[in-house]
């Protein structure tokens, strides 16, 4: 196997592939397509622009083709019904929000092309006689994504999807030179159509190459948060701090695979890095590198420092003063993403407190927590049932953070605080 292909199969980076040259700046350009069918990428996104990544380092040019007119259609690969049609205007709005997160998220220049300059030039009768001629509908009723919804029903829409997809790979053949195309592992019926489409219209050899759909050690998909949403690459869509955590939470059997595609790490620090884990998995060292790093690469090193800090202040062991130096936003998507109880005034015992603000049902509840020790307030065990509250400094004049048990945290408000 080639020494390139090989290091993409070590990161768990490859699925399908077609026969590939020796020799990688053979295949001159790579692109990858996303459609701009909402306003930020996803994480779902980042494993095939991964290998655009990996490829670029290999000498082979980058492109990325957000699809304009492709988005307007909608994909069925992976689908079990048919999406809505967006409106051009929305999708236009979308496209121009992606071209600039995509750009921002590799580390150096790359060709960002909207298929909408040669795809919306077409009119029907043309596109019929010059592409949909050389593909037949046999040949794509072979396709694993048409056939799977052949029972449930498909429109000729998206039926005709995987041509629109196939004369992208033609144009930037013809145009950039680019002989391969990338994407996950629900692209390889796309990719091929157009492999295909370029051997009929030049005789040419174009090549395809697709990376596993994510999925954690117990089988599950990965890229959504425990709550089943998207984590997304917009701040406005995913908090900085909630990004953090998600790949803080990760478990330690799906590392090595999550290190492998998104870490930008040589594969021999990687490897000693997940050696390091392993003979202190409590720490969560590789849990903390691969945060860190996915938060410093989207959302940028000053924001990824706070975020890190402030994870460390609410989860490890460090202190509260910490909080009080990130910045206000920081600080209210951390509070609105944490339970969080109220509290009329501040001329209370911890008991009085926590049951009036709704976090305990009833005192003897929060007295039995507390004759454990299992119940903390800013980092600080409470001792006795009677301690006021206002024995513990609130942080930024208005916050108490709360621990019940191991695991549990919530923060105390005030209520004249604001919402």
């Amino acid at each position: 196997m080639q020494p390139w292909i090989e290091a993409l199969r070590r990161r768990y980076l490859v699925q399908d592939a077609t026969p590939l040259p020796e020799n990688p700046k053979a295949l001159g350009a790579a692109y990858v397509g996303i459609d701009p069918t909402a306003d930020s990428l996803h994480i779902g996104h980042l494993a095939p622009l991964q290998l655009l990544y990996h490829l670029a380092q290999a000498g082979i040019q980058p492109i990325a083709v957000v699809g304009g007119a492709t988005a307007r259609i909608g994909d069925p690969s992976g689908k079990r019904s048919e999406r809505p049609l967006l409106p051009l205007e929305l999708v236009q709005a979308h496209a121009k929000a992606l071209t600039a997160q995509i750009q921002n998220l590799l580390p150096f220049e790359l060709t960002i092309v909207d298929n909408l300059s040669w795809l919306g030039a077409f009119s029907f009768l043309d596109f019929l006689r010059e592409v949909g001629k050389h593909i037949t509908v046999s040949y794509l009723l072979a396709k694993e994504t048409i056939q799977s919804r052949l029972e449930s029903g498909i429109s000729f829409t998206e039926f005709a999807y995987p041509l629109l997809q196939a004369y992208d790979f033609y144009y930037l053949f013809q145009h950039y030179g680019c002989r391969l195309q990338v994407g996950g592992a629900d692209q390889w019926g796309n990719i091929t159509t157009g492999i295909e489409l370029i051997r009929k219209l030049t005789g040419q050899e174009a090549y395809g190459l697709t990376c596993p759909l994510l999925t954690r050690a117990d089988g599950t998909k990965f890229g959504k948060s425990e709550r089943g949403e998207n984590i997304w690459l917009s701040p406005a869509r995913t908090s900085p701090y909630q990004f953090y955590q998600f790949w803080f939470r990760q478990a330690d059997a799906d590392l090595p695979k999550l290190l492998g595609v998104f870490s930008w790490k040589p594969f021999e620090e990687i490897e000693a890095l997940l050696q390091a884990h392993s003979t202190a998995p409590e720490k969560r060292l590789a849990q903390r590198s691969l945060a860190y790093e996915m938060t410093a690469r989207i959302h940028g090193e000053s924001v990824a420092q706070s975020v890190e800090r402030v994870s460390e202040v609410i989860f490890g062991g460090g202190t509260l003063e910490e909080l009080a130096q990130v910045p206000e936003s920081l600080f209210a998507q951390i509070v609105a993403e944490m339970p969080t109880y109220c509290i009329a005034q501040v001329q209370l015992s911890v008991v009085e407190a926590l049951v009036a603000s709704g976090a305990f049902r009833s005192k003897s509840e929060v007295r039995q927590l507390i004759q454990q020790g299992g119940l903390s307030i800013n980092r600080q065990r409470v001792e006795a049932a009677e301690t006021p509250l206002n024995a513990y400094v609130p942080l930024r004049g208005a916050y108490w953070l709360v621990q019940r048990g191991k695991r549990e945290r919530f923060w105390l408000r005030l209520a004249e605080a604001g919402a």
